[in-house]
């Protein structure tokens, strides 16, 4: 972050914070940790990025909680996205791409200006990359598009640790009890940025009592972390998990599977914490990006960072119950507003992310396998009821017929099957804890079906409606009109739902009374491939009816 020098007087200096929304034609923010100066973007939109809202976790922070940030006056310059988190390399995941540091606690804001009235309801952003990867600098949430649609908004978006950075587990690990907070460190990154947005987001004009948090993926299981986190608490009021449930979250013992501390240690040649804490920035980064052998539980890679970890849930050890369901039933979220959604094809992207149109076994193959793998170690971890009631919704499934499942027998069906455990489940099941858990909180739930259009992805034209493609649809963003299923008319009324709701907590638009999701009936909003946006009572109801019933179990178990 750049600072502006400016006369060192103490006059000056005074008279500054009185005059400087003058002097700098109205960019500048005064904030606890300094007075940070935006700028004006091509749509009018003001925008600050790169301010930080802790300490840099590096040296002696490293691998602990974040610390806030220091009292200051000084003046900075707030015009460049904080860089990324350390995370392994990955092709689809543009974060990766560039420059990366330790020093990632930073947040960006999206105004319409700063004299316009206060108190305007604030949307805080969690980025997705099952938590290994990802970061604010993604295009994808450029956030100027929506402020621009919805001036009465301020967004946030946040950068938290990632990868072995963010979570992992050193209980093995020679000093490692020195470290106790290190498998959920990215989770009390979001917490402090929360906390920094309490005591500041009113110099942008946002209202600090109506904050809403949203996110996709692993910013989506972030969202529903926070709705059971100790230290979450009151730091928001409404919640936006999209295609992230509680499922989405390790035990020690799934930390101890994936191994990634041993593989840390091995790539590094280090033997104790000790070690591991003398390592360099560069040094860190290179053992990320070492083979580690074999595949990652996605099916993918085999690079130490690739056997990435989610945040630990265990009653001991962690600030996340070992059972969130069980959380949200009791009440730990009552009377936060709630509106949880997925995608209609989810898994499909993971198809998309294994395809390999030159694999001579035929293109996907090896999701194929990888799919029906995945189903059979369901049925095996739920046991023979479990079994029996998947194998019936493999005979009622029925997915459109093309040339993959000519290829590959029953691939979508197997897909369907994955959708339903790793997504489609599990936000029913938030959805109707929060519901019947008896506070103030309203609860509402979407499926968004719209997809890539035939030709969008050449030579992949089964993705559609897979996980992230509502992203653009949410940030109203028009920079991916190109690349991908975009309808601007939907994108303006799906993103009015979000806004909707994190203006007053009923996400109903115009023409479209929503209705809360209760048990009786899930009224559920769908998005549907025609751009139609409707409610539908139990959607894929026979599907819920068999799957349901053995969900909980399984997620205890897993």
């Amino acid at each position: 972050m750049k600072r502006i020098n400016i006369l060192a007087t103490a006059i000056v200096l005074s008279l500054f914070a009185l005059s400087c929304s003058v002097k700098q034609n109205g960019t500048v923010a005064v904030c606890e940790n300094g007075q940070f100066v935006g700028y004006i973007e091509d749509n009018g939109v003001l925008t600050f990025k790169g301010i930080p809202f802790a300490k840099a976790p590096v040296g002696e922070l490293r691998w602990k909680a974040p610390q806030p940030v220091e009292a200051s006056d000084e003046v900075f310059e707030a015009k460049i996205n904080g860089l990324p988190g350390l995370q392994s390399y990955d092709e689809g995941e543009v974060a990766s791409h560039g420059e990366l540091s330790e020093d990632c606690l930073y947040l960006n804001v999206w105004t319409k200006d700063l004299q316009m009235q206060k108190g305007r309801p604030v949307m805080v952003w969690f980025h997705g990359g099952s938590y290994g990867w990802g970061g604010t600098i993604d295009s994808l949430y450029e956030g100027k598009y929506l402020v621009a649609e919805y001036p009465d908004v301020v967004l946030v978006s946040v950068e938290y640790r990632v990868n072995a950075m963010g979570f992992i587990d050193f209980v093995d690990v020679p000093g490692g009890e020195k470290f106790p907070d290190a498998p959920y460190l990215g989770i009390l990154d979001q917490q402090q940025a929360l906390r920094w947005i309490q005591k500041n987001i009113s110099a942008f004009g946002g209202d600090p009592d109506n904050v809403t948090i949203f996110g996709e993926s692993a910013g989506g299981g972030s969202v529903s972390a926070h709705l059971v986190a100790k230290g979450s608490e009151g730091l928001f009021r409404r919640a936006i998990p999209m295609s992230g449930e509680i499922c989405l979250e390790h035990t020690p013992e799934n930390y101890k599977a994936n191994g990634q501390a041993v593989k840390l240690l091995a790539a590094t040649g280090c033997k104790d914490m000790d070690g591991l804490m003398a390592l360099s920035e560069e040094e860190l980064l290179k053992a990320l990006n070492t083979e580690a052998g074999g595949r990652s539980a996605e099916g993918v890679g085999g690079r130490v960072g690739d056997f990435n970890n989610w945040p630990m849930r265990s009653d001991e050890r962690s600030i996340l119950p070992s059972d969130g369901y069980k959380a949200i039933m009791e009440g730990k979220s009552k009377d936060v507003d709630v509106m949880i959604g997925i995608v209609a094809d989810e898994i499909r992207y993971w198809a998309h992310l294994q395809y390999d149109p030159t694999d001579e076994a035929g293109p996907l193959a090896f999701y194929y396998e990888w799919a029906k793998a995945k189903v059979d170690g369901i049925k095996k971890i739920g046991g023979p009821e479990t079994a029996r009631r998947i194998d019936e919704s493999l005979k009622i499934i029925n997915p459109d017929t093309d040339e993959w499942d000519a290829k590959h027998p029953g691939i979508w069906k197997y897909t369907e099957i994955l959708n339903n455990y790793n997504f489609r489940l599990g936000s029913i099941t938030i959805a109707q804890n929060h519901s019947e858990a008896g506070g103030n909180g309203k609860t509402y739930m979407y499926v968004f079906g719209k997809g890539y259009e035939k030709g969008a992805i050449p030579g992949e034209d089964y993705v559609k409606a897979c996980h992230a493609c509502e992203l653009t649809y949410a940030f109203n963003n028009a920079d991916f009109e190109n690349e991908g299923p975009y309808d601007p008319v939907l994108s303006k009324r799906f993103s009015n739902i979000f806004v909707n709701f994190a203006r007053t907590g009923n996400p109903s638009i115009e023409g479209l009374e929503i209705p809360e999701y209760e048990k009786k009936d899930r009224s559920t909003i769908i998005v549907g491939r025609d751009s139609e946006i409707y409610v539908e009572k139990n959607p894929l109801a026979k599907e819920t009816e068999l799957l349901l019933p053995t969900y909980y179990d399984y997620f205890l178990k897993k």
